[in-house]
């Protein structure tokens, strides 16, 4: 990987507080099961909390700041709560090292079976995943794979960034999907 990747800022929105009744005389196990339901609902889930290996999202940022990724309809695809309003939170440290080696042994499969449809020619199967990521045609779900086609297109113009993708309700609320 390139040690010289350009920094992202992420804005991070806390969530709203949580309202409170201080007229209530003491706290139920029922109301307190009630209350902890309604925090699961609100929070749907947290980005980069999930242990599975297989989640996460992948894609590029350009020397301009530009996001490189599939299309939205695409990203939405298959998603119960996708809107087109989406955030990407980029991992770090220890949660990066470990999707990044399972990452790296995805593509490598990746381009070994590609490689039997291209004559043995890897790059020649890079050329055509190349010519066809900002098309409808680059299979979906493979985003890592897609994300380290175009980095290794121009490594100088692209950072390759692996985190979680989520997509704001109309409630303001973020559901996580990936990562």
């Amino acid at each position: 990987m390139n040690n010289n990747k350009k920094k992202i800022k992420v804005n991070r929105q806390s969530s709203p507080p949580l309202s409170t009744n201080s007229s209530s005389e003491g706290v139920t196990a029922a109301a307190l099961q009630d209350l902890c339901c309604k925090i699961d609902d609100l929070a749907f889930s947290g980005p980069g909390n999930s242990l599975n290996i297989d989640d996460y999202h992948a894609w590029c940022v350009d020397s301009q700041g530009l996001v490189h990724d599939y299309a939205p309809e695409i990203l939405m695809l298959d998603v119960e709560y996708g809107t087109t309003d989406i955030v990407r939170i980029s991992f770090t440290g220890d949660v990066l090292s470990e999707r990044l080696v399972h990452c790296e042994k995805t593509y490598d499969a990746y381009l070994q079976g590609m490689k039997a449809q291209f004559g043995g020619h890897i790059e020649e199967a890079k050329k055509y995943l190349l010519s066809i990521i900002h098309t409808p045609f680059f299979p979906p779900k493979n985003c890592y794979i897609r994300a380290k086609i175009l980095y290794e297109s121009d490594p100088e113009n692209y950072s390759l960034v692996i985190g979680s993708l989520g997509f704001r309700q109309a409630d303001g609320r973020i559901h996580w999907e990936y990562g």
